[in-house]
């Protein structure tokens, strides 16, 4: 993709966009002196996170090197930049620890002084390992493209860095956050705003050692191994396009299914209010298993799981809804424990306490029939942002990406910062 900055690591002034039917206008965002700029580099996604071993596997030739300097080594400026889309994976001309022509199952590890990477032992506290072939190295089994930072962050344990292009990131993220036969404006819409998470997000923790976990926490991140050239092209095609409020990056929540209305960010999160993330009204999300459900749960089970969750509480004995959102989502729930007084909580801390499967969303009514507490409920996921299944519903109606954007994030606009392979 063309980065369209000297170096990766510095400043980047967006380039203009490319000329564009869509109804939403595409414009061009400037440099703000008020914000942190826009910097478009390398994303760093953590893999593994303080364990005591990993199993790597590379086909092909790859080379183990010190920790880079801000712009130098591999998947800076010079290596991601072209509009071929070719990537040149070898690294800059900085010293070499180890060269080797494949890697099959070998043990990643720590010790208190040095690292262990197959063969190989450093002293070094990081090591940058490059492939000579992108995608061919694979973590815990799961095949990644980019290459890996190992770090040793204790004695015995280590933690795994991901480093690869935003655009290759988000194949991985499409691949576990939607399915490839939606239809185009959908995938397009799920590119747009995954892109402007994770670009948020590396202005959030440009000064951490990792952008984003792995896992929903941030973005569903599977590797290669979900990768589909349909989703390819939807990240292709939108490639560069961020959603802006104020001519500023913000947290693009989103979420499966809303069950008929999306939720205000200050109710679920400790968020402020925010337009682009108030609730709107969504009739486009019924094809979605969850947008009605049913569950029964038992109170034994219901105690259990918040007292992993750290609350004290021998046994449940009721639950009630003591206040609710505009969308009727549960914003608080008081838990008869026995005890005098009982307990209350945040509806969506109960829920994520007792788990999503069992509890998709707040978004719901409870009954009690004795010795199991009975949910009918809408929707799946926190309700924030754009709803999933509602963006499938849009685009299944003939809406557009830019439309479906508009109409989940009332206020924010559509900016391209940077262009890349098959852009629209």
């Amino acid at each position: 993709m063309a980065l369209g900055c000297a170096t990766a690591w510095l400043a980047c002034t967006p380039q203009p966009p490319k000329p564009t039917t869509a109804p939403t206008a595409i414009t061009q965002a400037p440099v703000q002196e008020t914000e942190p700029p826009w910097v478009i580099r390398p994303v760093r996604v953590l893999l593994v996170e303080s364990a005591p071993s990993a199993l790597l596997s590379i086909v092909g030739p790859y080379t183990i090197a010190p920790r880079w300097e801000k712009g130098t080594g591999p998947f800076s400026a010079k290596h991601l930049s072209g509009r071929s889309g070719k990537r040149d994976l070898s690294p800059f001309p900085i010293a070499t620890l180890a060269q080797a022509t494949s890697l099959r199952d070998g043990l990643a590890s720590a010790s208190s002084f040095s690292l262990t990477i197959g063969p190989h032992h450093f002293a070094d506290d990081e090591v940058v390992i490059t492939p000579a072939r992108d995608g061919s190295l694979s973590v815990n089994g799961r095949r990644y493209r980019g290459g890996l930072v190992v770090r040793r962050v204790a004695s015995g344990q280590l933690s795994i860095t991901n480093v690869l292009p935003i655009e290759d990131y988000l194949y991985g993220v499409l691949g576990g956050e939607t399915y490839p036969a939606w239809p185009p404006a959908a995938l397009e819409a799920q590119a747009i705003v995954a892109r402007s998470y994770v670009m948020w997000r590396m202005v959030q923790r440009r000064k951490e050692p990792y952008d984003l976990v792995a896992t929903v926490m941030d973005q569903n991140y599977v590797g290669t191994s979900k990768e589909d050239p349909r989703l390819r092209a939807a990240v292709d095609r939108t490639a560069g396009m961020v959603l802006l409020y104020q001519m500023r990056l913000f947290r693009c929540y989103y979420h499966s299914t809303c069950g008929g209305h999306t939720e205000a960010v200050q109710d679920v999160f400790p968020d402020p209010a925010l337009l682009p993330l108030s609730p709107v009204p969504c009739p486009y999300c019924r094809g979605s298993k969850h947008y009605r459900w049913h569950s029964a749960i038992a109170k034994a089970e219901l105690a259990e799981a918040l007292r992993k969750a750290g609350l004290s509480a021998r046994q449940v004995v009721s639950l009630q809804v003591t206040s609710r959102s505009r969308s009727g989502r549960a914003l608080e729930v008081a838990i008869g424990t026995g005890e005098a007084g009982g307990t209350r909580m945040p509806a969506n801390d109960f829920r994520l306490a007792v788990g999503p499967s069992r509890l998709p969303s707040t978004l719901f009514e409870v009954r009690d029939i004795g010795n199991r507490l009975e949910f009918q409920g809408r929707g799946f996921g926190h309700g924030v942002g754009m709803c999933q299944w509602g963006a499938r519903g849009m685009a299944e109606a003939h809406h557009s990406a830019p439309e479906i954007l508009a109409h989940y994030y009332p206020g924010a606009e559509l900016h391209r910062l940077y262009e890349g392979r098959g852009t629209i």
